[in-house]
């Protein structure tokens, strides 16, 4: 986790630290996300997929809100 490499904790913790590398990269418009690893069984893993679209996943929405719309500005 200090690499930012991987995130972990809860969901206000992915948050920030997904805010942080989006920060210092100057944004990116793809996340690639890995629900499963390890020993998580099904269950554990559609929890912490499904935790992780309601939790999380909306509030990443609104990063790089304007620069999307630059883009989509650009395209047009």
């Amino acid at each position: 986790m200090e690499s930012a490499t991987c995130f972990a904790g809860t969901p206000d913790d992915v948050y920030t630290q997904i805010k942080g590398l989006n920060d210092r990269v100057g944004g990116f418009g793809h996340l690639l996300f890995f629900g499963q690893g390890g020993f998580l069984d099904h269950a554990d893993t559609v929890a912490n997929i499904t935790l992780f679209a309601k939790a999380v996943l909306p509030r990443l929405r609104e990063l790089n809100r304007e620069p999307v719309k630059a883009a989509i500005a650009a395209a047009q």
